[in-house]
């Protein structure tokens, strides 16, 4: 494997412009010229949220953090016959050393070559470069992201394994970062006085759900004190909760 430390993008979105002065009727010219850019910086600013795969076309090359794996047979039979990739365990061993919360499981292959924006895929991706090569990005989660990531929708589902590891659709996520992330709640929910969450009726109620391997229980050592530590914090902000 080959771990690329490449400089992630440093482009700057632009803002639209702000004029407290752009309603005044000076010249029409004037403010035709005002409207129009206006439109273009709002224009502009659209066009860098939609960015496609982080890859310089002129080049080839990726152009943020990643590591690049060789595939196996079946792991390209994979990628041909269902467009997504599951790691080996010394893959996931090694990528899990610069991402740590890098997934089992990719649903997503991209070719290097993808131009369109990323704006409708779901799930993490990987980036093939050739039949058998392919870069793994290295995933740098914060808080914020997690927030708008676990909480997009009403329903929250958690995978734990015999290790008691969380899971979320296939992403690792450190113990104490599902803490934080869980007691700071949806982004742009409401609170009340006492801190837990505003439901406006039963349709927008929110609710946590963990899913433990067949066969166990929460009452088992490996998962009790974690699963009391996230029901101590979901009762507290009012998120409802079960396993």
């Amino acid at each position: 494997m080959q771990t690329q430390k490449n400089d992630p993008f440093d482009e700057k979105i632009p803002h639209a412009v702000s004029d407290r002065h752009a309603c005044r009727i000076n010249h029409p010219s004037k403010n035709m010229k005002t409207i129009r850019n206006i439109i273009l910086s709002i224009a502009t600013a659209t066009l860098a949220f939609a960015e496609g795969i982080p890859v310089d076309h002129e080049t080839g090359k990726v152009t943020m953090p990643h590591t690049i794996i060789t595939l196996s047979a079946e792991q390209i039979e994979e990628t041909q016959a269902l467009g997504t990739l599951t790691l080996n365990k010394e893959q996931e061993r090694t990528l899990r050393v610069v991402s740590p919360q890098c997934p089992k499981r990719f649903p997503n292959v991209l070719p290097v070559t993808m131009r369109d924006c990323c704006c409708g895929i779901e799930g993490a991706y990987v980036i093939a470069l050739s039949r058998d090569r392919v870069a793994v990005l290295h995933d740098t989660w914060s808080i914020e992201r997690m927030r708008w990531d676990l909480f997009e929708d009403y329903s929250t589902h958690l995978h734990v394994n015999e290790r008691g590891e969380f899971y979320f659709k296939g992403l690792l996520i450190p113990f104490p970062s599902l803490l934080k992330t869980i007691a700071a709640g949806p982004i742009e929910a409401k609170r009340n006085d006492k801190g837990k969450l505003v439901h406006s009726g039963p349709d927008d109620e929110r609710f946590l759900y963990v899913e433990l391997p067949v066969g166990a229980k929460a009452t088992d050592a490996v998962y009790h004190d974690r699963l009391q530590q996230l029901a101590a914090i979901a009762q507290k902000i009012g998120l409802n909760h079960g396993w």
